[in-house]
């Protein structure tokens, strides 16, 4: 996800610091398909409880005060760091720590009906269906990556020769 601000021009850590949550937009695929670039909306609320594999929570990327990230928890470490991947992603981030994360995904709309991230079946039958595939995503991801990279360099090649 990219830099989000919430309607009133505060960023949205103040926002769940003050109001205990905040619902948005989010924008970027890489929690695709549960949920769409800037279609569906996100309630994402304070974390009052510890962590646990497979919450979704929203966090800062270190370094980047204002940019927000919302990817899934894969494991939860034991020194209290988490390993995070998005849906639609196969790349890891390492050692995302509780100061980092601004808030936790509590459920989200699509069009008008509402998943709450904690009670729908559905919602959990998906998490675990799409983590199980994740090493075949994985698989078929890395090679969509290779596969641009070689069609780039064939293509850059092509457009030098005629110049």
């Amino acid at each position: 996800m990219g830099e989000i601000q919430a309607e009133n021009g505060s960023v949205i850590a103040d926002v769940i610091a003050s109001q205990g949550r905040v619902v948005t937009v989010p924008v970027g695929i890489s929690m695709w398909p549960m949920l769409k670039n800037r279609k569906d909306h996100i309630v994402i609320e304070k974390v009052d409880r510890p962590l646990k594999k497979y919450d979704v929570p929203m966090y800062r990327r270190p370094g980047l005060q204002n940019k927000y990230v919302l990817h899934r928890i894969i494991k939860v470490k034991k020194n209290g760091g988490y390993v995070i991947c998005g849906d639609n992603l196969w790349k890891k981030e390492y050692d995302i720590t509780d100061e980092e994360i601004v808030g936790v995904l509590k459920g989200f709309f699509k069009g008008e009906k509402y998943i709450d991230c904690e009670l729908n079946k559905g919602y959990h039958c998906y998490v675990y269906v799409w983590r199980f595939l994740y090493p075949l995503r994985a698989c078929l991801l890395w090679g969509k990556m290779q596969f641009g990279r070689v069609k780039r360099k064939l293509t850059g090649r092509k457009e030098q020769g005629k110049k």
